[in-house]
């Protein structure tokens, strides 16, 4: 909350400076403003400067104080609580560095991690050629797959989740489409998904997260999903459409303490964007 209130202070200085700046240039290169209102003026701009700048780096510090204590509370907020939890983590956006936090969070709850896919972005880049080859692929293991591209969904929604689709996941792992780490030789049923996007056009959440999670729900498995408050498209709206929760700001520590509430909390949007629901669920402000 701190962290926008900085940013729209920035940006509502930005457009001062514009405007200012512009009448300032205006006035002289039209020469119709007397010398002492040009110095007045430049006066003003820079004294309102000042004062934008002193309110944003107050918020900083504001902002600053609470993550800090956000961090100092979060180890015994998450302690254990998602002991003996055997987690899949799938990443469908393309920043590692929310994929580190989500996991980090994970572990700091106890989970274990059982499996960590990254989705590829040539997943979306196959000629129609490619795909008929890699569902032919699918197929010839589990002859039940669709002969459309939603057989490549299932096989690594299967693979991440359930029973006997290991060899599905090695086939998607040898075209490029994911990359891989960790047992898929086991059921799994909990899945976390990764996402935001880093491009603003990108048709990620529509493509991937979408058919996805949606799969995995046929199947009965839970899942919830993370995102970084920067990403430059987020994928929260998808998660709002597939029924799921998600935390948008996993980069900060408030996101880091909500993730291991997300699996029984009720079903929202929580964070601190402008399209979060709630900002904590209410298993986190219930648990003992």
């Amino acid at each position: 909350m701190f962290a926008d209130l900085r940013y729209h202070l920035v940006s509502l200085a930005a457009v001062f400076l514009a405007l200012s700046v512009g009448m300032l240039i205006g006035g002289l290169f039209l020469n119709t403003a007397p010398a002492e209102t040009q110095q007045r003026l430049i006066r003003r701009i820079q004294e309102d400067l000042a004062r934008i700048t002193s309110e944003s780096d107050r918020n900083r510090r504001d902002f600053e104080r609470m993550e800090q204590a956000m961090k100092e509370l979060m180890p015994q907020l998450v302690k254990q609580r998602l002991k003996a939890r055997r987690i899949a983590v799938v990443q469908t956006g393309e920043d590692d560095r929310a994929l580190a936090d989500t996991l980090k969070s994970l572990r700091d709850a106890g989970a274990e991690i059982v499996s960590v896919t990254v989705v590829n972005g040539r997943w979306l880049e196959l000629s129609d050629e490619e795909k008929q080859r890699i569902i032919r692929g699918l197929r010839a293991l589990k002859p039940h797959l669709p002969e459309d591209f939603s057989a490549v969904v299932k096989a690594l929604a299967n693979g991440v989740a359930l029973l006997g689709y290991e060899q599905t996941i090695e086939i998607l792992r040898r075209e490029g489409l994911i990359r891989t780490s960790g047992d898929y030789t086991s059921p799994c049923r909990y899945v976390v998904v990764v996402g935001g996007s880093s491009v603003p056009e990108s048709q990620r959440a529509a493509e991937i997260d979408r058919p996805l999670i949606r799969q995995w729900k046929d199947t009965g498995v839970e899942v919830v999903a993370t995102e970084r408050r920067d990403c430059a498209l987020s994928h929260v709206a998808v998660y709002q459409e597939t029924d799921i929760a998600s935390v948008d700001c996993i980069d900060t520590a408030l996101g880091q303490m909500v993730l291991p509430f997300l699996f029984e909390a009720k079903t929202a949007a929580y964070g601190v964007k402008d399209s979060a629901e709630r900002v904590l669920p209410d298993t986190l402000l219930e648990a003992k």
